[in-house]
């Protein structure tokens, strides 16, 4: 292998900054608001604080007066989570979860760029059973449930169809570049994956719990060929033909 897998960089990092931009244009935005609001909320402090030491003393007053322009400045530069955000942590996670195949043989890369496309490939695994593609859901809310209705994967309230396509896709586009079969899984971060071993198969993708995912591709079954020589002939090939995204 030429290097660690599992300790290579980059994984969660084209989502981080997606999110790192959006989060520059929240800052703009809370700045130009700030120069409005903050005044505002400095002359309500001083009236209220006033008021306030009239009828009881002064340090009431200047309480009540800082209260409620640290209050206007914590609610004009509260930051709101971005799905890159939780989308990075949860790569950033299979990538650790992955990270222990290095030692078994396996080949692992992170945050692939597909040709010709702004999409990417969040992680590659190449092992005795050939390569996977794993793509990472951080499906975190509390309210909302994965389940499956009429061969169609719905989280919450949001059917998963087009996800699950695109998941398939990015899996035929490694299988382009590297000249192998390429089977697709969805690592899923928080939501419980409905079935008896934690894991469902819908629309050709293999669904399963994050942390069930190194023990299921340990457990594929191993395919002729596919020996040591060949994993890191494949994985030298998609260091050339899949670059890190953003590279």
């Amino acid at each position: 292998m030429t290097t660690a897998p599992g300790r290579r960089p980059g994984a969660g990092a084209s989502a981080r900054r997606i999110d790192e931009t959006a989060r520059a244009a929240e800052r703009t935005a809370q700045h130009r608001r700030a120069k409005v609001a903050l005044p505002v909320a400095a002359i309500v402090a001083a009236l209220v604080g006033y008021a306030a030491a009239t009828v009881t003393v002064w340090q009431v007053g200047l309480l009540l007066a800082v209260g409620i322009v640290g209050y206007g400045a914590r609610q004009i530069y509260r930051r709101t989570p971005t799905s890159w955000a939780k989308g990075a942590v949860g790569e950033e996670a299979t990538a650790r979860l992955l990270a222990p195949l290095a030692r078994r043989g396996y080949a692992v890369l992170h945050d692939r760029a597909i040709p010709g496309s702004r999409a990417n490939l969040d992680h590659l695994v190449a092992g005795p059973a050939g390569v996977s593609y794993v793509d990472s859901k951080a499906w975190l809310s509390a309210k909302s449930k994965l389940r499956v209705e009429g061969g169609t994967l719905w989280y919450g309230r949001y059917n998963q169809r087009e996800a699950l396509r695109k998941v398939v896709w990015e899996a035929e586009q490694a299988a382009r570049a590297l000249g192998v079969e390429v089977r697709p899984f969805v690592a899923v971060h928080g939501a419980k994956v409905p079935g008896p071993r934690g894991r469902i198969e819908v629309q050709g993708v293999t669904i399963v719990a994050a942390k069930k995912l190194p023990r299921l591709l340990q457990n594929l079954m191993p395919q002729p060929g596919w020996t040591a020589d060949r994993i890191t002939a494949v994985e030298q090939l998609a260091e050339q033909r899949l670059p890190p995204h953003g590279s």
